[in-house]
């Protein structure tokens, strides 16, 4: 009997260091920063004016975009076709590179890769630093002659080519826009601990951009953010309730990170209570509080106005508590939707109302 209980015991040990195992390399996926481009489309034909792309999961998702490769980026329109793991689009232009069967690249929802504003889009742009308690983080700043700006923050393992959609939007409105870079991003200073806190932290690079945008003549700032930008922005108006935040932009937010992770647990087919103890362990690795950073939670400590923009088919962050959030606030929320787009997808879906919207939104307070 000692035996049989010395060896369950045993058992019973070794299954807990493969439950903290699994939880351990789960939370990793959600903390640790991963920089560079994956290419999972293969170019299988281009004739000229339509492509036909094999791989991805969302090649045929609603609205215009980019195809960008590792040498190259073209602009692509509407489904034109689909057979068995196949999608063929329209081709409105190839902008650099050569197109050609073979070719790996990506769906890109920012249109023109990692290019920068005045060559993807026509405004002019310096690259500034701007100074954070770590250090100095790289940024771009369009010009303007308004004295509100925007401050714009990208998503998770992204970086301010994210903003590129937006910027001539501002840019007629005569609004500079900082497009900023956050701890553990690429050349950017690293946090402490080398991970992301998923907004716990990061917001103090953008309370350092509201600083550089005052000293440069700011005297109101709008916070647009995509994504865990979208977590990043609303942690920074909560943490910043005397600073002049005019307004909150944001797309695709993470406002509750349970729900992403949970929908990517069930993607991958992990079960739900492990999702629970990656992120029990995300907890003890980092000091974060899952419900501290459950901005639908803490809906009633926002004061400034938000416009949200989600698609309905969106695979990487639900829906869900953006639309609760804008049921629970409805005095400051302006809710956009789309569908078919996917995550961070609402431009691409509808370039001329989500603009259109953006302008009546930042107008309207202006």
């Amino acid at each position: 009997m000692k035996r049989i209980a010395w060896v369950a015991g045993v058992l019973a040990l070794l299954s807990l260091a493969g439950v903290g195992g699994a939880g351990w390399y789960y939370s990793g996926m959600v903390i640790d920063p991963s920089h560079g481009d994956s290419y999972p489309l293969e170019v299988v034909s281009y004739d000229g004016s339509q492509v036909t792309l094999r791989g991805g999961g969302d090649t045929d998702a609603t609205g215009t975009f980019g195809l960008t490769w590792a040498s190259g980026n073209a602009l692509l329109g509407d489904v034109v076709a689909r057979g068995p793991g196949t999608v063929t689009r329209k081709v409105d232009a190839v902008r650099r590179g050569t197109l050609e069967p073979g070719v790996r690249a990506y769906l890109d929802r920012w249109m023109w890769g990692h290019e920068n504003p005045r060559s993807a889009v026509g405004v002019p742009y310096r690259a500034v630093r701007i100074r954070s308690e770590l250090g100095d983080f790289p940024a771009w700043r369009t010009e303007g002659d308004g004295s509100t700006w925007v401050i714009a923050v990208h998503g998770r393992n992204a970086n301010p080519a994210e903003a590129l959609r937006v910027l001539p939007v501002f840019h007629r409105l005569g609004m500079p826009v900082l497009s900023i870079t956050y701890r553990n991003d690429e050349g950017a200073p690293a946090g402490p601990d080398g991970r992301f806190h998923l907004g716990a932290t990061e917001w103090k690079e953008v309370a350092a951009a509201i600083t550089y945008a005052r000293a440069s003549g700011a005297t109101g700032v709008y916070l647009y953010g995509w994504s865990m930008g979208g977590a990043i922005v609303p942690m920074a108006a909560r943490m910043l309730p005397d600073e002049p935040i005019k307004g909150l932009i944001l797309d695709s937010p993470v406002l509750d990170w349970r729900a992403p992770i949970e929908l990517g647990a069930r993607q991958k087919g992990v079960p739900a209570w492990l999702a629970s103890v990656g992120m029990f362990v995300v907890e003890r690795r980092t000091g974060l509080s899952f419900a501290e950073l459950d901005h639908v939670a803490h809906a009633e400590e926002f004061t400034a106005p938000v416009l949200m923009f989600v698609d309905a088919d969106d695979q990487t962050v639900p829906v869900g508590p953006a639309v609760e959030f804008a049921r629970l606030r409805p005095d400051i929320t302006r809710l956009f939707r789309t569908s078919g787009a996917g995550h961070t997808g609402s431009w691409n879906a509808s370039p001329n109302a989500y603009e259109k919207a953006l302008t009546d939104f930042v107008t309207r307070l202006s």
